[in-house]
């Protein structure tokens, strides 16, 4: 018998178990696509949440019974001109600049800011509302969550500083504009006062722990993706909006933290850690938990308490302010 014979079997048997080339090079390949694929859309969800759609204005002051002026004025820094709202009080040196939240627009219209504005006006405060960079209908495309945002409110109190000589100057922000009138006030001492209704602590820390809520895909790999890459496409440094690393340089000047007690998209914990640090070096500073409120939604849940809380607060600053009207307008 043939001994050859008996050898090409075998010899075939192990050649069929050994994995092809080109098969190898499939499943590398594959691989790639899908880890390049990954990215990708990572990418894309990230830069959409930098660059959201913008919410239209749909309502203005002279519908709530109050006289105002369309302005424009410049952002520090870069000098994006920002549109805007100025609602005067006779007479008034008191001004409240209003700072809106992420994705909204001067009306933050979820809250409704426009109530706000009614109840501050009739207490006797100048009021102004604007949009913020790539929001409303101010210029611009980037939203850069506080980062880039702070330029912008601190082109609000150059306006108002100018605009009512002697102006004591109140920042009322919510959201995203709660934790840039927090950086914003902490570094300007223009700034007579913060009220912060549902701040973020630290951008970094909030987005690593957060940032599922926004993307709705898994943390793992698009965190590191998004926080990793994004960064470097846009050029914001998202450790640039640290509220909790500088709050205690308001010194004695006064500070209002509102939170709800039900918010799942900025939990209080943000607002508990902000109140401790600061009460380090201010023992007056305030915190407001609002039971069963959720995300800027102490307003709605508790107005009549909310105007009271704004009320006391203006009051230590500005003596002329009048108490609040038993009419909140909603």
């Amino acid at each position: 018998m043939d001994r050859r014979s008996t050898r090409r079997p075998l010899i075939k048997t192990l050649h069929a178990g050994r994995p092809r080339p080109q098969a190898q090079w499939f499943a590398v390949a594959a691989a790639l696509l899908l880890v390049l694929a990954t990215v990708v859309y990572g990418v894309i969800v990230g830069w959409s949440l930098t660059h959201p759609a913008r919410d239209p204005l749909e309502s203005n002051p002279s519908l709530w019974g109050m006289p105002y002026q369309d302005i424009r004025f410049v952002s520090a820094t870069d000098h994006l001109r920002l549109h805007g709202w100025w609602i005067p009080a006779a007479g008034s040196r008191l001004t409240v600049v209003v700072a809106h939240g992420y994705a909204s627009n001067r009306e933050e219209s979820g809250v409704p800011v426009l109530a706000v504005a009614h109840a501050l006006h009739a207490m006797g405060a100048n009021v102004l509302l604007f949009d913020f960079r790539g929001e409303g209908r101010s210029p611009g495309s980037l939203v850069s969550v506080g980062v880039y945002e702070q330029r912008d409110l601190r082109g609000a109190v150059n306006y108002a500083v100018v605009r009512v000589k002697a102006s004591r100057v109140v920042l009322l922000g919510y959201s995203m504009g709660a934790s840039t009138a927090i950086l914003e006030g902490s570094q300007d001492p223009r700034v007579a006062g913060v009220i912060a209704d549902s701040p973020f602590a630290n951008l970094a820390q909030y987005l690593q722990q957060n940032l599922p809520v926004w993307t709705h895909l898994p943390a793992f790999p698009f965190n590191a993706i998004i926080l990793g890459i994004l960064p470097l496409l846009t050029g914001v440094n998202i450790r640039d909006a640290n509220p909790l690393g500088v709050i205690d340089q308001m010194g004695h000047r006064p500070i209002l933290l509102i939170a709800g007690t039900d918010d799942a998209t900025i939990a209080e914990r943000n607002s508990l850690r902000l109140f401790q640090t600061v009460r380090r070096v201010d023992p007056h500073a305030a915190l407001w938990l609002v039971p069963r409120a959720t995300h800027v939604q102490a307003f709605k849940v508790s107005p009549v308490a909310y105007l009271q809380h704004l009320y006391t607060f203006l009051h230590a600053i500005d003596g002329k302010v009048s108490r609040p009207p038993a009419s909140y307008g909603f």
